[in-house]
């Protein structure tokens, strides 16, 4: 199902006046401008191509009426009915997200299953450079590209809600233009597997084979970016069912490929890596079709404009840069403990019973990350529209359910631990190692659940660069050496590796606390609605408003 656009929500948008006395309102209201503030408006001729915050006060006055009116608005409504309405709305978003998602992962699980027997007398060996193939790819796909995405998703979100239609497809375009600039980086370090784990102190077998896996990993870095920029522009809107549609056929045609590459070629566990970039071109192909029949690209596009693209590439690139650092120093954090097991007695093991309980982790926080995703969509949403009070509240409403679920996830995992580790190698020895640290690090999951909830309001604030630093002191600054002396002095092994991270986690969780409480929601809404209007505001917003109405 398509879930309802914002925009037509008789409660959350009834903050405007009639369409002709906004219209009135945004050509002609004006101009108050503040003691020393010039009335020359000739840094206006480029247009767009000026900085998003326009230079005139004109607009400012137009943006204070509208938080006023959205602050008015809200403050009519009773708490209870605000938390009913957006943890309904919440939940119709977070549902299909948290399926997407789910079938997002299963094919990486799947492919991990089946590489290790592609070869059972390597399967150890083969299990551990997988898993540290998917560790390099984790932290330049998944840190670079999917937090390039971050970014995106918040200032998509912050313009869907501020009734910005052509700007969110302008800022499409805008990050199109980021992710071809990183390509280049990309490229270079996927080319350069095996050198740099060698570099990085790991066994030169395992690396050999993990950097035939990562060159692979290279054919579907296309297809992932095309898929990021869709998937940003349609869920700012709250559409997600096709997410869910793409990732299921996905995962059934990429698990088909896998295991005919595998087992009915002469490829073997390169067969199973092949895998990936099948899921992610169909993907593609079948997300593409659903952006092109949008009402809102129908009615708004505004065409290809480079110049337009360029214009937003330094915003973007600011946030972005915040959101790369925001997940990167989070997984780094995990990264360290799969690199510093393999300088570890029994490193393959260890690597592999590590694999094992990071994939059990991702298993377990499927359901929290379709709710994280959708209370960031839901925040940026009416910080976009200036509804500071509604934002905070769902602020709330997201922290409370990502610890729920985090911990019902726990409980479950605590029971399927043996059987799940064991379908991953039919070595008796890492399926113990693995089954005993999952066990152990039970208590990881609440804490990483209730952190991942206050990432997702840092992100929806767009205060990425703030969750970055605290991500960089408490996990990796803090973490990873607390983590060396667990694991060295107290000789804790792997699970004094993760209990460095945990403490690291709880450090995180206090700091987001304090700056959630002392933060000011009506400043955000603000600087989200100023943040979504371009500067040729009276060009654009008569296509804007007719799109949204």
């Amino acid at each position: 199902m398509e879930i309802p656009r914002i925009v037509h929500d008789e409660l959350l948008h009834q903050v405007d006046g009639p369409l002709e006395e906004h219209l009135i309102a945004v050509r002609h209201a004006s101009v108050s401008p503040r003691p020393g503030t010039s009335l020359d408006t000739s840094s206006k001729l480029h247009g767009e191509r000026t900085p998003l915050l326009p230079s005139v006060d004109k607009v400012d006055v137009i943006l204070d009426e509208e938080e006023k009116a959205a602050m008015t608005a809200d403050s009519q409504l009773t708490v209870w009915e605000i938390v009913s309405v957006e943890t309904k709305r919440l939940l119709a978003v977070a549902f299909p997200m948290m399926i997407a998602v789910m079938l997002e992962m299963f094919p990486d699980l799947v492919l991990s299953i089946m590489i290790g027997h592609t070869d059972v007398a390597r399967s150890t060996e083969i299990l551990a450079a997988y898993q540290l193939s998917s560790l390099i790819q984790m932290m330049i796909i998944g840190g670079l590209i999917m937090g390039l995405s971050s970014a995106i998703d918040t200032m998509c979100s912050h313009a869907f809600g501020a009734k910005r239609m052509v700007e969110l497809w302008r800022i499409t375009q805008a990050a199109t233009v980021v992710y071809l600039m990183c390509l280049p980086f990309i490229t270079l370090v996927l080319c350069s597997g095996k050198p740099m784990l060698v570099a990085l102190g790991q066994n030169p077998d395992i690396a050999d084979v993990a950097g035939q896996m990562l060159l692979t990993s290279l054919l579907l870095v296309p297809f992932c970016i095309m898929y990021a920029i869709m998937k940003s522009a349609l869920q700012a809107q709250n559409i997600v069912f096709p997410f869910v549609l793409a990732s299921l056929g996905s995962f059934i045609v990429s698990s088909i490929a896998a295991y005919f590459f595998a087992f009915h070629t002469s490829l073997g566990y390169i067969g199973v890596a092949l895998g990936s970039p099948v899921g992610w071109l169909l993907k593609a192909v079948m997300v593409l079709p659903v952006v092109l029949r949008n009402p809102v690209f129908v009615e708004a596009w505004p065409g290809w404009n480079w110049s337009e693209a360029w214009a937003r590439v330094p915003t973007i690139g600011r946030l972005g840069v915040s959101s790369v650092l925001m997940m990167t120093f989070q997984m780094v954090g995990f990264s360290f403990i799969s690199l510093l097991a393999g300088m570890l007695p029994n490193a393959d093991v260890l690597i592999a019973a590590n694999g094992i309980f990071v994939s059990v982790i991702s298993l377990a926080f499927m359901p929290l990350l379709g709710i994280c995703i959708a209370g960031a969509i839901r925040m940026g949403n009416a910080l976009g529209a200036g509804q500071a009070r509604r934002a905070r509240l769902i602020s709330f409403i997201v922290m409370s359910a990502s610890l729920s679920v985090s911990g019902v996830a726990a409980g479950i995992v605590a029971y399927i631990a043996a059987p799940y580790a064991s379908a991953f190698t039919p070595n008796a020895e890492t399926t113990t190692v693995a089954t005993d640290l999952i066990r152990e690090l039970l208590p990881l999951l609440p804490l990483l659940g209730f952190a991942f909830g206050m990432q997702s309001v840092f992100r929806a604030c767009g205060k990425q660069l703030l969750c970055a630093q605290l991500n960089f002191v408490c996990l990796f600054v803090l973490g990873v050496p607390l983590g060396l002396v667990f694991a060295i002095e107290f000789d804790a092994g792997i699970a004094g590796l993760w209990a460095g991270n945990m403490a690291g986690t709880i450090i995180f969780a206090v700091a987001g606390v304090c700056w959630l409480r002392a933060t000011s929601w009506e400043k955000m809404a603000h600087d989200a609605k100023h943040g979504t209007r371009p500067g040729g505001i009276e060009d654009e917003v008569g296509i804007d408003v007719a799109v949204a109405a």
